[in-house]
């Protein structure tokens, strides 16, 4: 009976450490969870400005352009802000390369291939490819895989290649199935938008946002909080346009962001205008002995003037912008610009023939990864209705506008 009693007290007190482990091993994981809520609610809460009360959607001394990769934002900036604005009035931008071209594939080997980038690198002015997100990331992997597939079949010795559609030819590309669960399409692609409008890419500046990245990514829940910091700032931003309104959306940019940045080109004209004639006015004014004894001065109220000169000079062309004109200057280079797009594009298809990314190609994408790619982008399919409904809104708002206006200019004459 005894030691029936104590192989009872060993079995309870094997039973109650099987317990303990348990707990031990579950307590770590609700801890972690709870760190990461703590951090992204913190990170959210700072990140939401409270309201001021100004009106958020007039252009202020800056204009910045945040261009979610693949969305036609090269045309924007090719179109219509560089009809707007001088080079000498522009930041360092990120449009001066093709983001990714297979053309590459020339090369005998991926070591030549990144070779002659890098020599091409030191001798551009402008930022390249490897220097901007996410491209900086997604080129070396997608040139090392390329590559990788092409050496494989040269090994082979074969070039017969089956498949149900481009999004499946393993022998020269990843099939997109591969491709949605990588590591770094989980890391950077998928929900690329909301992260980058929150200011969360992982080329962010900002110390803490790793933390919150990480978290979002680890748990799915916590994303709620990252969708709301990113719709907050769509609702701050001056304009919002769609891929696929991208007539609407262009027409609608001319009249709320061209008009306001040629309505400051005006403005500006006529400040320097009027400092001109004040300078004019001054050096006129001073009598010949204060002339005399005075020569720096004199120097640099003529230094002053040339500058004006050469600044009006040098703006001239957009005195006489206006946004009928600023919209037939972006029915000509949209037109230019996408011949030139699809002739690239045949140009460097052709180094991964058959794989052709068609439109048709897409149909054929089994509907079981198409839903799994939504799940994975849960977040930007939310952002993006919300997106829907702020364009809706505004573009109604502009119309409206515009007609009263017409109404106005018909009944004056």
């Amino acid at each position: 009976m005894r030691l029936m009693d104590h192989t009872l007290q060993f079995s309870l007190l094997l039973t109650l450490l099987g317990f303990a482990s348990i707990l031990a091993n579950a307590s770590p994981m609700k801890n972690n969870f709870g760190h990461c809520e703590r951090v992204v609610k913190k990170w959210a809460v700072s990140s939401l400005d409270p309201e001021v009360n100004e009106d958020k959607h007039t252009l202020r001394d800056l204009l910045f352009f945040l261009h979610v990769p693949r969305t036609g934002g090269r045309t924007y900036f090719h179109c219509f802000l560089r009809k707007l604005y001088s080079k000498s009035l522009e930041c360092p931008r990120s449009y001066d390369k093709l983001r990714f071209d297979p053309r590459f594939l020339v090369h005998p080997n991926l070591t030549s291939a990144t070779q002659m980038a890098e020599r091409l690198r030191s001798k551009m002015r402008g930022v390249s490819t490897l220097d901007i997100w996410p491209w900086k990331y997604l080129v070396p992997w997608m040139r090392e895989d390329l590559f990788a597939r092409r050496d494989a079949r040269r090994r082979r010795g074969s070039d017969d290649m089956q498949s149900n559609g481009a999004y499946d030819m393993e022998e020269i590309v990843m099939p997109l199935h591969e491709y949605i669960n990588s590591p770094i399409a989980l890391d950077i692609v998928h929900n690329g938008a909301t992260f980058q409008v929150a200011g969360l890419t992982n080329n962010s500046y900002l110390e803490e946002s790793h933390e919150v990245r990480h978290c979002v990514q680890k748990y799915e829940i916590l994303g709620e909080h990252v969708l709301q910091v990113a719709k907050k700032r769509l609702d701050d931003m001056l304009y919002v346009g769609l891929t696929e309104e991208h007539r609407e959306s262009a027409t609608m940019f001319a009249n709320v962001v061209g008009a306001q940045v040629i309505s400051q080109w005006g403005a500006l004209n006529m400040s320097m205008e009027s400092v001109a004639n004040n300078k004019s006015e001054q050096s006129s004014s001073f009598s010949i002995s204060e002339l005399e004894n005075d020569d720096h001065q004199n120097s640099s109220i003529d230094h002053n003037s040339g500058q004006v000169t050469s600044t009006e000079n040098d703006e001239a062309t957009k005195q006489n912008m206006t946004v009928d004109r600023l919209m037939e200057a972006y029915e000509v280079c949209i037109s230019s610009l996408r011949k030139e797009q699809a002739h690239r594009r045949t140009a460097s298809l052709k180094r991964i023939s058959p794989a052709n990314f068609s439109k048709e190609g897409r149909l054929q994408v089994p509907g079981v990864i198409l839903e799994q790619i939504r799940s994975l982008n849960r977040l930007d399919l939310e952002l993006y209705k919300y997106a829907q409904d702020i364009f809706e809104k505004r573009h109604k708002h502009s119309m409206e506008k515009l007609f009263a206006i017409l109404h106005i200019l018909d009944w004056i004459t």
